[in-house]
């Protein structure tokens, strides 16, 4: 009896330290990414299922919109509770989470991963990532050189989306022709744009020649850079977003910044909607309407402007750089929550996610992607956009601010702007006023930093 009761007790044992065993096989680590509800995570979402099965990883994504997004993850950083281990956010948060010491160097995450590994990155659309992925290694100090912080989810930019149905039409054709004897076709500079504008605009049949963004929250200010960086203008002597100090030249009043906004106002007489209140969803309802001939939009925004949720392509637009040599550079980088406690695993995520097969999967489902041989699969080159879009990051430079005054800037020229829309003030008051309000403003920010 005592035989037995020690025989079954040792099978207790081994059965417990078997379940023991297989519970600890079974145990998942967690991942949770924070970013905005975009076609970007959607496709990241879509994508997870194989990854979480061959890596014994759950991976747990927190879409939200653009504004809780930044703010959760803001709180998330500065309260140290380390609840995201990854954040997907854009390039105007990056001197805010690189100071604050918030995230992962991610030279320190990747120093162990082989070459193999890490060959993607001279796969990447260098200006993009530069703009959205690097940052000073030493913020105090800028000329200790920069580093890599992030990897980008995305390398995003805008586009000229034009009505094929109003191009095409053979009377617009000759009454064009006509009037500007030149060919009616998609413009390649800014006055050709003009013109475009000023033809299909006719308020009887209820046609209009573009439609802007005028609105907060950042939309008119990076619709407006395509037109002063696209005319010879900027806003600081710099060559990348979160490049500068103090003291880097503000050039925002000068000659070239007062052409481009001049020809800027110009184009009220043949814009649609309400400017004020017109962001990038209200300009894509409004162009689908299709009685506007061109809008500037964003490339994250064209996947769902192309197809529907059934598949069905909208083929009444087409889509090529804007007029001019220069498009814009933006887009996010994942950032990896120094609080995280799955770092390793998180960066092995991104870096899987970074690799070409999985590029074109993300492509195909809405994703601006990152890598330059993406845009080579026959697949991705189906989509209408997608060779406009590579065109685009190409040529992509600098436009949009992403240091510490980004905010500031971005806020004094969507105000100063939309006074002058409104005829609030002259094209010389709004941006001498801009220039005044940017110098002040600055010195104080930098002035907290210290």
């Amino acid at each position: 009896m005592t035989k037995l009761k020690n025989h079954l007790i040792s099978l207790g044992i081994i059965s417990s330290f078997l379940i023991g065993c297989s519970g600890a096989d079974t145990k998942r680590t967690t991942l949770t990414i924070l970013g905005e509800n975009s076609s970007n995570l959607q496709a990241m979402e879509e994508l997870k299922g194989e990854y979480e099965k061959l890596n014994n990883i759950q991976i747990e994504f927190k879409p939200n919109t653009f504004e809780n997004a930044l703010r959760k993850a803001n709180q998330d950083f500065a309260n140290k509770t380390g609840l995201y281990d990854i954040v997907l956010q854009y390039n105007f948060s990056l001197s805010s989470f690189v100071r604050n010491d918030y995230i992962f160097d991610i030279n320190d995450l990747t120093k162990n991963f082989s070459n193999d590994q890490k060959n993607f990155e001279s796969d990447l659309f260098s200006n993009a990532w530069q703009e959205v992925g690097y940052y000073y290694k030493n913020p105090s100090n800028i000329l200790e050189g920069t580093t890599k912080v992030g990897y980008p989810f995305a390398a995003n930019t805008m586009l000229l989306v034009y009505n094929k149905e109003m191009f095409e039409n053979l009377d617009n054709k000759v009454a064009y022709t006509k009037k500007y004897n030149e060919e009616l076709a998609i413009p390649r500079n800014w006055k050709q744009f003009r013109s475009i504008a000023d033809f299909f605009t006719n308020p009887e049949k209820q046609t209009f020649g573009v439609c802007m963004q005028g609105a907060a929250d950042g939309w008119l200010y990076y619709e407006y850079c395509n037109f002063l960086f696209g005319m010879g203008g900027t806003v600081f002597d710099k060559q990348r977003g979160w490049n500068g100090d103090v003291n880097t030249p503000l050039k925002i009043n000068s000659e070239e910044a007062l052409n481009a906004t001049r020809f800027y106002k110009s184009l009220k007489p043949f814009n649609a909607g309400n400017f004020i209140t017109t962001d990038a969803t209200e300009q894509i309802k409004l162009l689908k309407n299709g009685n506007i001939a061109m809008g500037i939009v964003w490339s994250d925004f064209l996947y769902s402007f192309v197809y529907d949720d059934s598949g069905s392509t909208d083929n009444r637009f087409d889509f090529a750089p804007i007029p001019g040599q220069k498009s814009p550079l933006a887009g996010g980088s994942f950032y990896i929550n120094k609080q995280s406690r799955n770092a390793r695993e998180a960066v092995k995520y991104v870096m899987n996610l970074m690799q070409k097969p999985n590029q074109i999967e993300l492509t195909k489902k809405g994703l601006c992607s990152p890598l330059k041989s993406t845009y080579d699969d026959p697949e991705v080159q189906k989509i209408p956009y997608i060779s406009a879009l590579k065109s685009s990051l190409d040529r992509g430079v600098y436009m949009f601010e992403a240091g510490p005054e980004s905010d500031l800037v971005s806020q004094t020229l969507t105000n100063y702007l939309q006074q002058l829309w409104d005829d609030k003030v002259t094209v010389e008051q709004a941006l001498l006023r801009a220039e005044k309000d940017i110098i002040e403003g600055r010195i104080e920010i930098y002035k907290a930093l210290k």
